[in-house]
């Protein structure tokens, strides 16, 4: 009987050794892993914004070394966005002259905008014959202001005759832009003048 007694005692002991254990487990050893699986997680966020930081540092770092580069190639956009923004009344002119003669323009094309040169005066634009050539015209020679530049159009355009082709190149002249012809060519054997002509923008600084 004493023997069963201490063997019951022993069972209870046991389980409540073992009680003991699943509580500790439950209440302390499960929250510290929870705690810590939490901690790790973070530490790889903080880790990985860290490099996305890094990165984007190392991206202005590098945008900074530039920034003379960048600054010119800015500059040169806003020349380019203010050149091509100030052609539409030149398109205008070009494209009254070509319906006051009833002529169908074939392209009308503006170069890059390029700083002022001066030109001495010149002869008039009427056009040559043949595929090349035409006379150059001349522009006021006297310095231009800082800021000043100038662009290239050249002008596509099927005429009947070499009398509508002066025609269309005199009327390229009138408007309330300068237009200054200094090209002209016209080709014998499809009768398409091309004209080049010169017109002033001006720019920051």
């Amino acid at each position: 009987m004493n023997g069963l007694n201490k063997q019951f005692i022993n069972i209870i002991g046991v389980v409540i050794v073992v009680a003991v254990l699943i509580a500790g487990v439950a209440l302390i050893a499960l929250p510290m892993w929870s705690q810590a699986q939490t901690t790790d997680a973070s530490t790889r966020n903080v880790a990985q914004t860290n490099a996305m930081y890094q990165a984007q540092i190392d991206q202005l770092s590098a945008a900074e070394a530039r920034i003379d580069e960048i600054d010119a190639h800015i500059a040169g956009m806003r020349t380019e966005i203010t050149a091509f923004s100030k052609l539409d009344d030149v398109f205008d002119i070009v494209v009254e002259a070509a319906e006051k003669h009833e002529l169908v323009l074939d392209k009308v094309t503006a170069s890059d905008s390029e700083p002022f040169a001066s030109r001495g005066t010149g002869a008039s634009t009427a056009p040559a014959d043949g595929n090349d050539g035409g006379t150059d015209a001349g522009s006021p020679a006297s310095d231009p202001p800082s800021g000043q530049r100038q662009i290239a159009v050249t002008i596509e355009v099927p005429v009947p005759d070499a009398v509508t082709a002066t025609a269309f190149i005199d009327d390229l002249r009138v408007g309330p832009r300068l237009v200054l012809p200094i090209d002209a060519a016209l080709n014998s054997s499809n009768n398409t003048l091309t004209v080049t002509v010169l017109t002033f923008i001006r720019t920051e600084g």
